[in-house]
């Protein structure tokens, strides 16, 4: 799914006259993409519980499901090269 998206990216980028090319990702990249958000996420959401913060709980929440998104994809790739 997020290499169509970023296909699509790519061809209206080029019709736009946009020098930006997205890379295409691979399941190396999405594991090391969610590993990073997972230690952030749980890091700013834990933050949020100690400091009684909510807004800094709701951007934790978003980045442990952001890792749990990008685990799947990178799954899906996975068993699809297979």
């Amino acid at each position: 799914m997020i290499n169509e998206m970023n296909k699509k990216m790519n061809k209206l980028n080029k019709k736009l006259g946009v020098n930006v090319k997205l890379p295409k990702m691979n399941s190396r990249r999405l594991n090391q993409s969610a590993t990073i958000n997972l230690i952030i996420g749980g890091g700013l959401a834990s933050a949020g519980v100690f400091l009684k913060r909510n807004e800094l709980f709701l951007l934790g929440s978003l980045g442990l499901l952001s890792s749990l998104v990008m685990s799947i994809e990178a799954k899906k790739m996975q068993d699809q090269s297979k």
